[in-house]
Order: C-alpha cells, then sequence, then structure tokens
C-alpha cells in the first residue's frame, strides 16, 4: 500500500505542499482556518510525519509548542504572552496549540506535537483526556505544565497560590464591613477552581462569617464564562436574603454577574460589593472598574518556558524546583463599598 506524503495531505485540505510544511514544521505562520483544514486532512489521511526518524536524528529543532485551550480568553492570552516573549529572548521560536476545550483537536494537537520536530511543549491546562499525558510520556516528549492539575512528578509545573488569593479578598472584604459574602464559579474542571472553592469554603468557616449553602453556586455546564457569571447572578439574586458581596472564580465570571445584578436594577457596588480573580486587563475597563486578585500571569509564563528549558537540555530541576508557587495579590478598585464608613 502506497504511503501518504506530505503532498497527498497538501492535495486533500486543498492547499499549497509548502503551507502543509510550514503548519507541521513551525517555519511560518499559518491561518487557524488553513490549520483546521490540514488537521481534517491528517486526520482522514492517517498522516503523520516519521517519529523514529526524528529520535534518529536528534536534532534540535529551536521550536517549543505551547497548548492552550483559548488564545481569546484574556487569562489565557496574557500567560502566552510571557512564553512567547521568553522564548525569543531564548532564541527559540513557538507553535500555538488552543483547542477550544475540544478533546477531537486535543488529540490531534498531541498527535502533532508527539510527531513533530519540537524540542518540547508548555502545557497550560488540565487536558481533557488524561491518557495524552502518558502519551506526551511514553514519547519522551520534554514537558511544563502552568497550573496544571498534578499528573506526577515526572515534569516540573508552576502553580499560583489560589488559598492564598481567597484569604486576602475576604480578608478584604470583612475588613471593610462584610459578612454575608457568596461565591459564585464556573465548573470546576481545573485544580486551581477547585483550590478556590475549597479555600473559600475554609475562610469562611475560618473568619466566622455568615454562612448559606445557596450562597455558593457553581455552574455544571462548561460555556462561555461572561454567560456563567450572568446567569449565576441571576440565580443569585432570587435568594433570600443577598449577600451584601460576592467573590467569583474568575474576573469572566465576575463581569458577567455584575451585568445580571444592573440588569436587574442593583447598582455595584452601592448594593452589592463583587470580587474577582485573575486581574485580566478588563478589569480596569468594566464600569466600575473591577477588584480582583492579581495572578502574575506573565511571569508564570516566563517560568514554564524556563522550566522546561531544564528539561530540554536534560538538566533534571531540582527537587524544590519541581513545583514552583507563585503569590497573587489584591488589586482594588471601585466594585466593593465599606459597609463600616
Amino acid at each position: 500500500m502506497k504511503s501518504v506524503t506530505m503532498r497527498d495531505v497538501a492535495q486533500e485540505a486543498e492547499v499549497a505542499q509548502s503551507t502543509v510544511s510550514h503548519f507541521l514544521n513551525g517555519t511560518a505562520p499559518v491561518a487557524i482556518e488553513t490549520q483546521k483544514k490540514i488537521i481534517q486532512a491528517i486526520r482522514k489521511l492517517n498522516y503523520y510525519p516519521n517519529v523514529t526518524a526524528r529520535n534518529f536524528k536528534q536534532r534540535k529543532t529551536n521550536i517549543i509548542g505551547l497548548l492552550i485551550p483559548d488564545i481569546t480568553n484574556m487569562f489565557y492570552a496574557e500567560l502566552a504572552k510571557g512564553v512567547i516573549e521568553t522564548a525569543k529572548e531564548k532564541n527559540y521560536n513557538l507553535l500555538l496549540y488552543a483547542t477550544d476545550y475540544q478533546r477531537r483537536l486535543e488529540k490531534d494537537y498531541i498527535e502533532l506535537i508527539v510527531s513533530k520536530q519540537v524540542d518540547g511543549v508548555v502545557v497550560g491546562y488540565n487536558l481533557i483526556d488524561e491518557k495524552l499525558w502518558d502519551k506526551l510520556k511514553e514519547a519522551r516528549v520534554p514537558v511544563s505544565t502552568i497550573d496544571v492539575s498534578p499528573v506526577n512528578d515526572f515534569w516540573p509545573s508552576v502553580f499560583l497560590n489560589n488559598e492564598e488569593g481567597i484569604q486576602q479578598g475576604l480578608s478584604y472584604l470583612v475588613k471593610i464591613g462584610h459578612r454575608q459574602i457568596a461565591y459564585l464559579s464556573e465548573p470546576p474542571y481545573a485544580l486551581a477552581l477547585v483550590e478556590r472553592q475549597r479555600a473559600f469554603l475554609r475562610s469562611v468557616r475560618s473568619l466566622k462569617l455568615d454562612f448559606r449553602e445557596n450562597w455558593i453556586l457553581v455552574e455544571k455546564k462548561q460555556r462561555k464564562r461572561v454567560e456563567i457569571g450572568f446567569s449565576l447572578g441571576e440565580k443569585l439574586m432570587s435568594e433570600r436574603p443577598l449577600p451584601t458581596a460576592v467573590m467569583c472564580s474568575s474576573d469572566l465570571v465576575a463581569v458577567g454577574a455584575m451585568k445580571a445584578f444592573l440588569s436587574a436594577g442593583l447598582k455595584v457596588p452601592e448594593d452589592i460589593s463583587i470580587i474577582g480573580f485573575d486581574d485580566i486587563l478588563l478589569c480596569s475597563y468594566v464600569h466600575p472598574s473591577l477588584t480582583s486578585i492579581k495572578q502574575p500571569k506573565y511571569d508564570m509564563g516566563k517560568i514554564g518556558i524556563e522550566l522546561l528549558e531544564e528539561v530540554i537540555a536534560n538538566r533534571e530541576p531540582r527537587e524544590k524546583e519541581k513545583r514552583v508557587v507563585v503569590n497573587p495579590s489584591l488589586v482594588k478598585r471601585q466594585s466593593c463599598r465599606a459597609l463600616n464608613d
């Protein structure tokens, strides 16, 4: 049976063979829609570059991959900036893989990462299919992870101290007089979201705040975070009594909740205060500007590249560098009102 060639892939995808080559080797940018056509052709023809040949050559490509779920999400965009600029400083080219939380696309990208000539990959989210971690490990692809659930001790990782962030936010609200505080969250698909929810519950108890089960609302279905925030905000307003303040698992959830409050005639912060998490650029441009727990996203991306470089160079990071924890900080803006003035 005739083996499938790059030319066959190009014909199936209706693109130039050079475009397929650029996509596979990371030698030039390729439009997202064109990438999808090439991936579909690769899948249909069952074509992948020769992994054995790559391993035989053992040559350094100076290409690094970054795997994230959504480049339009400002959190991932800012994190990607840290990865991209640090990679450039270290003379690496970068291939960006955005999966849009699609299981099939995630699998296709992992296959490409395993098969193509890349020096390593930074993974910036929890893979939907956990078996793909084993595929990366079996192929001996150098990996570092950012804010990802601990898979094992095989790869170095950088994490945010989520508990510290939640404690900072709650302590600030308590300081300005709030004791009835709700929590709104997207589905806890990532370790960070699980940690934030647990930290909120622990802190509420340790601070002896007023606690009601119906003030903790967690969305079950994954969708756009602003939509989740709007839906949970509407649901919260049907509860009685209403809390005086709300903490959210992310800034986009908070923005959606603010929209719901406004639509119902509630004013922020006059009627209800709100805090987000991430401190994305949007926080400064919504009205009122959003108080948020700042993640050092750029720095996390930078550390991700530095850890990956250690693995690529076969310089195993020291044990204390296996799990690098960075601390958040509270950025005060206009969305919180002091009740004790």
